[in-house]
């Protein structure tokens, strides 16, 4: 039974086309050319990845100082502020800092690159 079902498997062989593998390989060929996954598309996907999250670690340092900011002037005009001045300050101050250096650092990799 074995050995009638393989011979049966060597017979239906070569009925197939030949041009066949040749031509996957060629459809295969076309997508690759058409892809955008090169290294140009992948360099400028992640140049604009970093430019988001720049702006985001901008944004974020702003709102952060903005708070602090607020909350340091309310404790200020009134005597009996529950608000800590201390944790108000350090927020005001670590807000700019990464207020600052997201500018920075957004400013210094544009003109470094030349992308505007």
């Amino acid at each position: 039974m074995l050995t009638m079902s393989a011979m049966s498997a060597l017979g239906q062989g070569t009925t197939g086309d030949p041009s066949a593998p040749l031509d996957i390989l060629k459809t295969a060929r076309q997508k690759a050319q058409s892809s955008q996954l090169n290294a140009s598309s992948i360099a400028q996907g992640g140049n604009n990845a970093g430019i988001v999250f720049t702006i985001l670690f901008a944004v974020v340092g702003i709102g952060l100082a903005g708070i602090s900011g607020v909350k340091l002037y309310k404790s200020s005009q009134d005597d009996n502020a529950r608000e800590d001045v201390g944790r108000s300050l350090m927020g005001l101050i670590v807000g700019s800092g990464i207020t600052i250096l997201g500018v920075i650092i957004g400013v210094v990799t544009t003109y470094m690159t030349g992308n505007t």
